[in-house]
């Protein structure tokens, strides 16, 4: 007897009835959208500090329309158990709620204050790309040049994610015994934190956008750094931005964004690591990537990792700003470029290994 259960029914539509497929999809579409206005307008903040407030109450503290908060607030209380009401029509966090506000709570990278991750990226920072859907498919619009995401509310996410990786790039830096370490992309806020542990290491941050080593130079700056030199250039001119390397020291060049840069195609990488074992023989170029996962292992997988894996995999190829590789293609791309070993390892979030492409 054949076991090749497709896992879309053993996991939904066996489950429920279409009816109840249908309502719940558009709940969750909705609410999706209410919990980030109500995150950006400091509701989610305002129950988190205080104690129990009407809705009025709440929409006359943050200046807000009465009558949106009421029916916005009233709503989320039914159909969802973060909130509370009790009989004189306050509200407050549940339990659950709490721990939901508290687990999507961290420090802002740029300000040093608590703030609320309530959907920033998926509503807020796409939300021009999804409105904009049937225009993509139409043909009609392209991205990058008719929309664009909103990127201020990615910015936090990027901070965020790039710290999960912190204890792999000190494995890794201890490891290979290195004394120069390059970041490739800013914004995470990696390679200030390694120049404040590493004093005596040469570090540098690559970013073609002047905008970013702008800032991060003038915020490494506020932080008393002096170990990091800032290279504006591209990555794939990998002749002019190596030349002020100091090749005396073994090093690592690392990044999370590689993903990105594959959007010009995987050959452009593969030339890239080429040109790197030449100029930078003995260095590791170390890729933190949340790699692909066969369609096949959907049903021994967490529905949180399979969830957040497709959701990478359709924001970075929907809008053409990245590629999303399997674990043996991450590796294959080091096997083409004649590296000594190319090595994996996880970093035990959501699938994330580290990559690490020996030159």
């Amino acid at each position: 007897m054949s076991t090749n259960v497709d896992p879309r029914a053993a996991k939904g539509s066996r489950m429920e009835s279409p009816e109840s497929w249908f309502h719940r999809r558009a709940t969750l579409y909705v609410e999706a959208q209410i919990l980030f206005h109500l995150n950006q307008a400091g509701v989610w903040e305002l129950l988190k500090s205080g104690g129990p407030r009407t809705a009025r109450q709440i929409a006359d503290s943050l200046h807000l329309d009465a009558g949106a908060a009421d029916a916005l607030l009233d709503y989320i209380f039914e159909v969802d158990d973060l909130l509370e009401r009790d009989q004189e029509g306050k509200y407050s966090l549940s339990e659950f709620g709490r721990k939901v506000i508290e687990r999507f709570s961290d420090m802002k990278a740029d300000t040093g204050r608590q703030s609320i991750n309530m959907f920033d990226v998926r509503v807020g920072a796409y939300g021009p790309v999804w409105q904009n859907l049937g225009r993509m498919l139409s043909g009609d619009g392209r991205y990058g040049e008719d929309f664009h995401r909103e990127g201020r509310y990615a910015e936090n996410g990027v901070f965020k994610l790039a710290m999960r990786f912190w204890s792999s790039l000190i494995e890794h830096v201890e490891e290979l015994d290195t004394g120069s370490v390059v970041e490739v992309g800013l914004t995470t806020g990696l390679v200030e934190r390694l120049a404040e542990k590493y004093p005596g290491h040469r570090l540098y941050g690559l970013d073609k956008s002047e905008q970013a080593i702008e800032r991060n130079a003038a915020g490494a700056s506020a932080m008393g750094l002096t170990n990091i030199r800032w290279i504006r250039s591209d990555y794939f001119d990998v002749d002019r931005w190596t030349d002020g390397i100091d090749l005396k020291r073994r090093g690592l060049v690392f990044s999370v964004h590689f993903h990105e840069l594959m959007a010009g195609g995987e050959s452009n990488f593969v030339e890239a690591l080429r040109r790197l074992r030449s100029l930078l023989p003995n260095w590791v170029v170390l890729a933190f990537e949340q790699p692909r996962l066969p369609h096949g292992d959907r049903a021994s997988v967490s529905e949180t990792l399979w969830l957040y894996s497709q959701s990478n995999i359709l924001i970075h190829h929907l809008i053409g700003n990245g590629r999303i590789l399997s674990r043996e293609a991450w590796i294959d791309l080091g096997v083409q470029a004649g590296c000594r070993k190319v090595t994996d390892r996880a970093c035990n979030y959501l699938g994330y290994r580290a990559f690490a492409f020996h030159l």
